[in-house]
């Protein structure tokens, strides 16, 4: 029954369109659901983002390493202080002292934050 609709004039006219309606189908698909994605190229670029912001800050501490590097090759007073606060070396007549960070902010205070409650 199909068939008998179907016929040389009408064919041009129903296989055109259906191949377009086809051929649209599949790039929705492909623009929705494929790998290449709009989803995965909004992925991709967020991506990006990220890795252009750890890049610049990779840079900003490799100059910064660059420099302390220099500076302690042709530096001594910046080598003795490097040794004085990293090593917690001291000259003759010096007494260094060591705070730990969690101990109380004083003695008398007894451990009590400023609003009133107890430290933990």
């Amino acid at each position: 029954m199909v068939l008998s609709f179907i016929t040389k004039s009408n064919f041009w006219k129903i296989f055109i369109p259906a191949v377009c309606i086809a051929f649209s189908a599949t790039l929705l698909c492909s623009l929705f659901c494929g790998s290449n994605s709009i989803y995965t190229w909004r992925a991709l670029k967020n991506k990006k983002t990220e890795m252009e912001a750890e890049l610049a800050a990779l840079n900003t501490e490799r100059t910064h390493l660059s420099r302390e590097i220099r500076l302690l090759k042709n530096d001594p007073s910046y080598v003795e202080k490097v040794i004085r606060q990293r090593l917690n070396f001291v000259k003759q007549n010096e007494i260094l002292y060591i705070f730990e960070e969690d101990a109380p902010d004083s003695f008398w205070d007894g451990g009590v934050n400023p609003s009133g409650t107890k430290k933990r």
